[in-house]
């Protein structure tokens, strides 16, 4: 079993976590907490996810196979048209 943690959030976030158990959508301030980390590392994933495709485009791009665009009305006819495409 894990151990317990003692931490202060501030009074902001207490006052957050009591309003979440006080209306009832969570039982626990601990149900709170956990969602949030749930949530944290989610984000944190995708964060990861998106340098990954960032990283790979701009490999993408160094080998040669990017598209330019001469604007923002070149790249939205583009999709546009691509869109149509599919």
């Amino acid at each position: 079993m894990a151990r317990a943690k003692t931490f202060s959030l501030g009074d902001t976030y207490d006052g957050m976590i009591a309003d979440l158990v006080k209306s009832g959508r969570f039982s626990t301030e601990t149900e709170v907490v956990r969602a949030g980390i749930r949530m944290l590392a989610d984000y944190e994933a995708e964060m990861r996810k998106l340098r990954e495709q960032i990283g790979a485009a701009d490999g993408e791009i160094a080998d040669g196979k990017g598209i330019e665009f001469t604007g923002a009305d070149d790249l939205l006819r583009t999709v546009m048209q691509h869109r149509h495409d599919s």
